[in-house]
């Protein structure tokens, strides 16, 4: 029993210092407009470079490391259980709630991490022009991109870092066809939540490594834009059925259910305030999906402890000076830089030609390989389903083989 007292006050006492570390909006109660999510990638000019300003502003404020202390003192509450979708979602919106803060005009955009699924270092977002790639040998430091030499000052002070699964490489992600596998063939919420979890969103955790797989995570900004293709993924889902944009199944951490009406963790919000996008206090859509019906609902029911009332609109109260980081070089940072026009499209084309005949003499073709199975040590560690990654990892093994055996025939079997 005391156990799980000193368990309830270490929370208790984490969303506490979590919550006078950064500045916690409310949700509007209507939308003025509804704001476009898009693929990071296909941002104009401006629209990156705001982005990319409105978040080394936010580092520089420390709020940062705001994010990644309030999931990992409640990561338990929000892993390996049904308030995962939802709670993720409130966590995205309260992050680009700040972002607008800034800047009114950023919104916040995803990384289709699913376009370069087989060979991830390809993948632009991972480049100096956008997020950077591997940390350097020896400290796995983060030194390229909009994110380069950044410090941070949670759990400890240091510098932000990934560590790539296999040294230089992060190993496959899993294809989007395999998530739309997952999407076509699952009914209830509880179960899709259990399958992308323990699937598609845990394989791009463990890959980039370093902060990346711990539950402190959100100190890298890229975190946002993986859970923006996550929550992006949940949003198909509902989109194949408009019951999805009320309803909820599944059980929460305490082996309670989950229900439109439960609170979620941190926020005290109701699940049922975020199963529409469009709905108040989220207002956005993505830029390739429908936007969901109108679904009347009654105002956000708020059940908040701790004061938190006086914490939402509150000022930043103290926050910690950011860690010192490294003096840059003397060159335009590499993130400012305007990528070649044709350097993500080449790269696409050289991974997804299947124009050879299967009579030809050059018919020879390489196999993709799947994504490995992830660590159990670290699934452990995370909250994370052993069972249903195992389930999982048959079912993305399976994609990858069709997608190998109509690429011999010639198929182009790699579109999404």
């Amino acid at each position: 029993m005391l156990k799980y007292v000193c368990i309830a006050l270490a929370v208790l006492v984490g969303e506490a210092m979590a919550k006078a570390a950064f500045p916690m909006p409310r949700l509007a109660q209507s939308c003025t407009k509804i704001v476009v999510r898009k693929d990071i990638t296909t941002l104009g000019i401006d629209e990156q470079q705001r982005f990319f300003r409105a978040v080394r502003e936010m580092h520089r404020r420390g709020w940062m490391d705001g994010f990644g202390s309030m999931h990992d003192h409640i990561s338990h509450q929000v892993h390996g259980n049904d308030q995962f979708f939802a709670w993720h979602r409130r966590f995205l919106r309260h992050f680009e709630s700040l972002l607008q803060e800034i800047d009114p005009d950023v919104v916040l955009p995803y990384w289709n991490w699913g376009t370069y699924w087989q060979n991830p270092l390809a993948d632009p977002v991972l480049t100096a022009n956008f997020f950077g790639g591997n940390g350097r040998p020896g400290d796995n430091c983060v030194v390229e991109g909009v994110e380069a030499r950044w410090g941070r000052n949670y759990p400890t002070k240091g510098c932000l870092t990934r560590k790539f699964r296999y040294g230089t490489s992060t190993g496959s992600f899993w294809p989007m066809r395999a998530v739309r596998d997952v999407m076509k063939t699952t009914k209830s919420h509880a179960q899709f939540r259990s399958r992308i979890e323990n699937g598609a969103h845990g394989i791009v955790h463990l890959g980039l490594g370093g902060d990346f797989e711990t539950m402190w995570a959100p100190v890298d900004v890229l975190f946002f834009l993986h859970h923006a293709t996550i929550d992006k993924v949940w949003a198909e889902w509902q989109s194949r059925d408009p019951q999805r944009f009320q309803n909820v199944d599944g059980f929460d951490a305490a082996r309670q259910p989950v229900t439109a009406d439960s609170p979620m963790p941190f926020y005290g919000e109701d699940v049922g305030s975020t199963l529409v996008t469009n709905g108040p206090g989220y207002c956005y859509v993505y830029d390739d999906l429908p936007a969901p019906p109108a679904v009347p609902r009654n105002k956000p029911k708020v059940m908040l402890s701790m004061n938190t009332a006086a914490n939402l609109t509150g000022p930043v109260v103290s926050p910690q000076p950011q860690a010192d980081e490294e003096p840059a070089d003397d060159e335009q940072p590499a993130a400012e830089q305007e990528a070649p026009a044709d350097e993500g499209d080449a790269a696409a084309e050289r991974l997804f030609v299947t124009g050879h005949s299967p009579d030809s003499a050059d018919a020879k073709i390489a196999d993709f390989a799947a994504p490995r199975p992830m660590d159990q040590r670290w699934l452990k560690q995370g909250h994370y389903d052993l069972d249903e990654a195992a389930r999982m990892q048959r079912l993305v093994d399976g994609v990858v083989a069709e997608i190998n055996a109509e690429r011999r025939l010639g198929i182009n079997a790699v579109a999404i």
